[in-house]
């Protein structure tokens, strides 16, 4: 499974044990960490959908086993206060989030799944602090990649994949469920017209344009789910096709 997230464009070096300073701290480095993260998000809440989903299971132990190797191995102090406050609450709030992580992950198929929202709240928190973290490292070097958008690209997808996810667990009748329903259309609006510029940019690189094809492909079948919801949810299906996307946009990126 290690080498599937690979192939799916996950850079081991991006995760490696590398000495990390606040020199050499990077707004990518950090975006890096956002996506594992939620897509460890993703996959609890397939575990949560199905506690028997053998698949959920093992990617969740692959994306602790990232995790485990990266958060920690965050600079402890910043350039700033500021930055050094959210690198300590980043590293205080993991090693929670991972033993809690790890032990639902291996609890008995046969067992009901146990209440996570404690550990959604707090996996949520971590985004917030990570998200934090990189608009202020982007504050300190203003400057930046063009291809970073890209990787930004594909964490939005994962962030939709997770509200759909939500959603999908929630009474539909209820008003946050109706909420909720509103916010995921306003964020399939907002990478529908991200995913067209994306397009529009890449389209004539020689590389660039067909993977960039394929995921706006894979993209209209979610924006279709997401009309037809709540009369046809199919959650695991809208994973997987995140999946394939946020697979592809990475490839991308990986060019440059």
């Amino acid at each position: 499974m290690l080498f599937a997230l690979f192939i799916a464009g996950v850079s081991f070096k991006a995760y490696s044990k590398e000495t990390l300073t606040a020199n050499n701290l990077t707004p990518e480095h950090i975006i890096r960490q956002e996506l594992l993260l939620n897509q460890l998000i993703v996959n609890i809440y397939l575990l949560q959908i199905d506690f028997l989903n053998s698949d959920a299971r093992e990617k969740i132990q692959d994306n602790l086993s990232l995790l485990d190797s990266s958060i920690p191995n965050l600079p402890t102090r910043g350039e700033d206060g500021e930055t050094s406050g959210l690198l300590a609450t980043t590293k205080a709030l993991w090693p929670v989030i991972s033993r809690h992580t790890s032990w639902m992950g291996n609890l008995p198929k046969q067992s009901r799944p146990p209440e996570a929202s404690s550990l959604l709240l707090a996996l949520a928190k971590l985004d917030r602090q990570l998200l934090l973290l990189r608009q202020k490292l982007m504050t300190q070097t203003p400057v930046q990649k063009p291809e970073l958008n890209i990787l930004e690209q594909a964490l939005l997808m994962q962030r939709l994949s997770r509200e759909y996810l939500a959603l999908a667990m929630n009474d539909q009748s209820s008003d946050m469920a109706q909420s909720s329903q509103q916010q995921l259309q306003t964020l399939a609006k907002h990478f529908n017209e991200r995913m067209h510029r994306l397009k529009s940019q890449y389209q004539k690189h020689p590389y660039a344009g067909k993977p960039i094809r394929q995921a706006q492909a894979a993209w209209l079948f979610i924006a279709d789910s997401i009309q037809s919801y709540p009369q046809k949810a199919i959650p695991e299906m809208v994973a997987k096709y995140s999946d394939r996307i946020v697979g592809k946009l990475t490839s991308v990126h990986k060019m440059f």
